[in-house]
């Protein structure tokens, strides 16, 4: 029993447990709320990325047909695309056109690769969402945390995302310069870090009142067992010898 109540009192040395969720609702409820908030964030992004990665197969079709339209007006029609675009007929290294068509080729499949990236990785946070709302509302801890291990990854690649965009001048523009980019995404990773903080106490308290119903089951067993050993001790005066026995032996045998 005591080697139990250690291990539950490790994690809350580790992490900042709170007792409430914004100082309105319980645990629980800030939990579901974060659940649906997400589901319906990442439901978005979803669908913005799959009509992304239609666009994008629109784009790459028309970008093919305009790289053969333009090797059909030079008359080759076979071209080789890479570090140094050459064509296959006449050996004749291309001019700006092609390179520029090499790089939008080059542009297209890096977007396409990204687009069905994110397209997984979101689809997979959506069922974690999805996890987390069906522990937070039936009380079950095994649901709750593939959520927190898919909100801390996402944190890590929110950070670097971050730090890669500060490199870029027109994603910071649309903040309205480097001070208010900052702001902005400090503010969003620190909401971020508070709601997997809720949620973690949430499941710590979930692991918590599990282990005191088992207790509380153990402890009503055990008065139930005495109950019934007083009552066969004061009604049938047994010997000392028969009540010993009847001490260790199971709860059915007095059934």
């Amino acid at each position: 029993m005591f080697v139990r109540n250690k291990k539950f009192k490790i994690p809350h040395k580790m992490m900042i447990r709170l007792k409430n969720f914004l100082y309105v609702f319980n645990l629980r409820q800030g939990t579901i709320l974060i659940a649906v908030h997400q589901i319906a964030l990442s439901s978005f992004i979803l669908i913005i990325l799959l009509v992304g990665i239609s666009h994008v197969g629109e784009m790459l079709s028309m970008l093919h047909n305009d790289m053969e339209d333009d090797a059909e007006r030079r008359g080759f029609y076979e071209v080789a695309y890479g570090d140094q675009l050459t064509f296959h007929e006449g050996h004749v290294v291309s001019t700006n056109n092609q390179r520029r068509f090499a790089k939008a080729q080059h542009l297209a499949s890096v977007t396409v690769i990204f687009l069905y990236t994110s397209t997984i990785l979101t689809s997979i946070y959506l069922m974690c969402c999805i996890s987390l709302l069906h522990g937070a509302v039936k009380y079950k801890r095994e649901y709750i945390l593939p959520w927190i291990m898919a909100a801390c990854i996402g944190v890590i690649l929110l950070i670097i995302v971050i730090i890669i965009g500060d490199g870029y001048p027109c994603v910071v523009n649309l903040f309205g310069g480097h001070n208010l980019y900052h702001f902005g995404c400090s503010l969003f990773v620190l909401t971020f870090i508070y709601a997997i903080c809720a949620v973690s106490s949430f499941a710590l308290e979930t692991g918590g009142g599990r282990c005191a119903r088992n207790t509380l089951i153990s402890n009503d067993e055990r008065g139930e067992r005495l109950l019934l050993l007083d009552h066969a001790a004061h009604s049938s005066l047994l010997s000392a010898a028969q009540l010993n026995k009847l001490s260790h032996g199971t709860r059915t045998q007095f059934v």
